[in-house]
Formats: C-alpha cells, structure tokens, sequence
C-alpha cells in the first residue's frame, strides 16, 4: 500500500480482526472512527489506491475474505468508488458479517450493492464517541474475538498545541535577543559616534572639512591627515580650525578679498582660487 495513504498501520497478523471498507474522500471521518477502535484493542485491516501488482491483488482478495467482519463506511463517495464497492460485494459472498456506518441518514445500502437487512449504525444520531464506541462494539456480528491490546495513540490535537507553545515560546526568546541585539548595537554605535564625531560650530567650515574627508561621519581619525580646505566663502567663524591639527592651507575664493572679515591667525598659507597668496 503506498504510504500516503496510511495514517494508522493496517493489522496484517493472523487472529481475527475487522476489515474497514471506506473512500478515500472519506479517510478524515474514518480515522476517526479507527482510532477509536483501535484504541479500544479490535484489529484492523484497511486498504486504499489500486493495487500495484498481481500479487498485491491476490493478497489483498486474500485479506477481504479473511476478516472476521466487514465494516462499511456509506457515503456519496464509497458507492461511487469502484474499487471499495466491489470489495464489499466479495464479502458480501462469504459468511463473514457485514456493518454498515450510516453518516447522514440516507439509506445507500441498495446503492452499495447490500441488502437491506444488513445492520447499520446511525452515525448521525450518536452524540459523542463514547455513543459511538457503546453502538460499535455491540453491533450485529461484532465479536469480542476482534479485540486484543489496546492502542495509546497521542492526542494529536494535545501535541499540535503542545508544539505550537513550543514554537511559539522559542519565537518569543528568539525575538528578545534579536531586540537585544538590535539595542546593543545601537547603543555601541551611539557611544562610538558620541566619543568620536568631531563638531563644526561653522557650517561653511564643516562643509569644507567633509569634502576633504571624503563625506560621511566626521571623526577624529578622518580628519587627523586633513591639510588643506577649500571654502567657498568666508566663514562666520576661524575657531574650528584648531580642530585641524595638520592643516597648513586655507584656499578662499578671490572675492573674499573685498570682505571686511579678518583672516585667521596662525601659521597658515591663504591661498586665493584662481590667485595667488
């Protein structure tokens, strides 16, 4: 049987057990009810998909006629289903018993091909699985030989939240250090451009010192080699020069002549663009 299509392992030992007929289109609602068997010890043998091989045919018509009973999930589906109605009908051929599930209230018995007379348990008229597990396990030909050890199958809605908090837990912790992080290193980087961005009170001096340095942060280290600086007008202010400890020229346009502003003092060379000093 291909593995897609088992979501419990069919019983493939010697004692009695049950042949479980359904859809495929059926297998979410079936699974519910084998569980329940299982878990309660009965024996189950199951098969979807077409068979692969002559010998998985005989194997198969091997298992149809071996079981103990015969339960049939009716619905739209199985009728339709070519491969579970003729299944049934080779039972039907035997002595072994017959159960049919009826989900809905629509009698398809004669659809399936069956009497009307073979047993049937109103699915829709049974209220919680403890109803369900009362109606089966006292249905028409169902033997108590078809029970062994019981099942434990985990509650797969327990281990989905189980999971879930698991997961979502971990998302938390991961979240909290990535913010960690973020905050860390926004930190450093605060306390680094804090204790080595160097600042220009005079804007026309500023410009001139980041030109020189080549844009970005202006730093003590990316200004330190800084030795000349064009200005494109006279300054408010010369105080930031002695931020500049190797700067020996200062290049101003020619019209800063005509300004009344005084010249920085200092060991300088001013040097006119387009002029001499």
């Amino acid at each position: 049987m291909n593995n897609r299509y088992k979501k419990y392992p069919p019983y493939e030992g010697g004692e009695p057990y049950l042949y479980f007929a359904f859809a495929e289109a059926d297998a979410g609602k079936a699974w519910e009810i084998m569980r329940l068997l299982l878990e309660r010890g009965c024996r189950v043998w199951y098969c979807l998909g077409p068979a692969t091989s002559p010998d998985e045919v005989l194997r198969r018509q091997t298992r149809y006629k071996g079981a103990a009973l015969t339960l049939v999930y009716l619905s739209d589906a199985s009728c339709k289903d070519p491969n579970t109605k003729s299944n049934v009908l080779v039972n039907q051929s035997t002595d072994s018993p017959i159960l049919c599930l009826d989900p809905d209230g629509k009698d398809r018995r004669l659809s399936m091909g069956l009497a009307e007379t073979v047993p049937h348990i109103p699915l829709y008229k049974l209220r919680s699985s403890e109803e369900l597990e009362e109606a089966l396990l006292h249905a028409e030909g169902f033997s108590q030989d078809l029970l062994g050890e019981p099942v434990k199958i985990a509650n797969e809605g327990t281990i989905y939240r189980k999971l879930t908090a698991v997961f979502s837990a971990l998302a938390i912790i991961l979240l909290i250090f990535l913010l960690l992080g973020i905050r860390k290193a926004g930190s450093a980087q605060t306390q680094i451009e804090q204790m080595d961005e160097v600042k220009f009170s005079d804007p026309v001096i500023m410009t001139a010192v980041r030109e020189a340095a080549g844009g970005g942060v202006l730093t003590e280290e990316s200004i330190s080699g800084i030795t000349s600086i064009s200005l494109t007008e006279m300054p408010g202010s010369w105080d930031d020069l002695s931020l500049l400890p190797a700067l020996v020229e200062i290049r101003l346009p020619q019209e800063s002549l005509l300004s009344d502003d005084p010249l920085p003092e200092g060991d300088y060379t001013i040097r006119l663009q387009g002029g001499g000093s």
